[in-house]
């Protein structure tokens, strides 16, 4: 086989996806309840039994060296903070020994097969460079040969000597405009710039009672199962059908769900067809069906998902007003660290963006169906 580096991107989330604080580390996102993006990152491509794997980050993401740091690793696994942009790629390129380079930004989950990734490796024998596909479906994955790629940056450092972020200048501009063909193979993407997608896939998980085959590849030390193994189920507690993750307390009922670590579900609260991501605490008779709600990060001294709210209906079709691609099928979603008042009705195909705090949602006192409020950071993306 030829040899071949791996670098994974760090370059935060698409502008473009709502509910999404841009200060986040993609790295460090939580996926399947105990794991993380650059788990799957890793298990996406360790079929190339690459001795090379290289974590790259932009400065504004300087907090993944603590994440990286805490997590177990092998000595193949090497962390980059790059301050001169596509410069400071360009030098680690120059001394990167392989012949072949495989570029993957953080925030694209997938499964690719693994066959056909190493054939595809194999295969750019001549000097190109080559975009992946995954079952038809077009990612910002990339293999290039050294020399092609090499070549690509410096004329790119030419036209662009004052260049975006590297995430921007590397996928949107380079090697978008410097590939030669698309090669497509077999696997499946789990999570791509797309929040039903999100929600479905670790749904799906939920359907297969933990059972996935890409579970046994993951390098993470836990592993989520259907059993709740240390998770507290209060007496009052009901489960059913449902993944519970370590650190969780579950004192209300919760069915056909995913709950992610350090989430809270309230005596007398509901959670039904719903994914809940890390950190989030839910509010007694609170109501909660078919949302995804994105993780809540930092202390927190009381429920942020207030008591007798009701998010989400059951309404199959709904579709937000503002984001219909992302958010669709009657999937409700609440963005990160955002505070729901207490008996606030969010109605399905909703969007609650970043940051939105308690205090702007009460002037609201109610989301009608397929509605969004954004927050100060979603606006400013506008």
């Amino acid at each position: 086989m030829v040899p071949c580096s791996v670098y994974f991107v760090e370059c935060g989330f698409p502008e473009d996806l709502p509910g999404f604080n841009r200060d986040t580390p993609a790295a460090s996102f939580p996926y399947w309840g105990q794991y993380s993006a650059l788990d799957f990152a890793i298990a996406a491509f360790s079929a190339l039994g690459t001795d090379s794997c290289r974590i790259v980050a932009e400065p504004r993401f300087r907090g993944i060296i603590s994440f990286i740091n805490a997590r177990p690793r092998t000595e193949s696994e090497q962390l980059s903070i790059i301050d001169s942009g596509i410069d400071g790629l360009l030098d680690l390129i120059e001394k990167d020994p392989a012949e072949t380079v495989l570029f993957s930004p953080l925030h694209l989950l997938c499964d690719p097969d693994a066959d056909a990734l190493r054939q595809a490796v194999s295969a750019l024998t001549s000097p190109s460079i080559q975009r992946i596909s995954i079952r038809k479906v077009e990612t910002d994955i990339y293999l290039a040969s050294k020399r092609t790629l090499i070549e690509a940056v410096k004329s790119y450092r030419r036209k662009h000597p004052l260049s975006h972020n590297l995430g921007t200048a590397l996928f949107t501009e380079l090697l978008h405009a410097s590939f030669e063909s698309i090669r497509d193979i077999p696997g499946r993407i789990l999570f791509q710039n797309n929040l039903t997608q999100l929600f479905k896939e670790n749904l799906r998980l939920v359907g297969e009672n933990g059972k996935a085959e890409l579970l046994e590849r993951l390098k993470s030390p836990a592993k989520t199962g259907g059993s709740a193994k240390g998770a507290l189920i209060d007496r009052c507690g009901h489960v059913r059908n449902s993944l519970i993750a370590a650190g969780t307390r579950i004192e209300g009922y919760v069915e056909g769900s995913f709950i992610f670590p350090g989430v809270v579900v309230h005596r007398g609260a509901s959670v039904v067809n719903s994914v809940v991501m890390n950190g989030n605490r839910i509010g007694s008779k609170a109501r909660l069906y078919k949302t995804l709600v994105l993780p809540y990060v930092g202390e927190l001294g009381t429920s942020n998902v207030g008591e007798s709210a009701s998010i989400g209906m059951i309404e199959a079709g709904a579709r937000n007003f503002d984001f219909p691609k992302q958010i669709r099928e009657g999937v409700t979603v609440i963005g990160m660290n955002v505070e729901i008042p207490k008996g606030m009705k969010i109605g399905s195909g909703s969007l609650v963006g970043a940051r939105v705090g308690a205090a702007q949602l009460r002037s609201i006192k109610e989301l009608p169906r397929s509605s969004t409020v954004r927050g100060n950071q979603d606006q400013d993306q506008e």
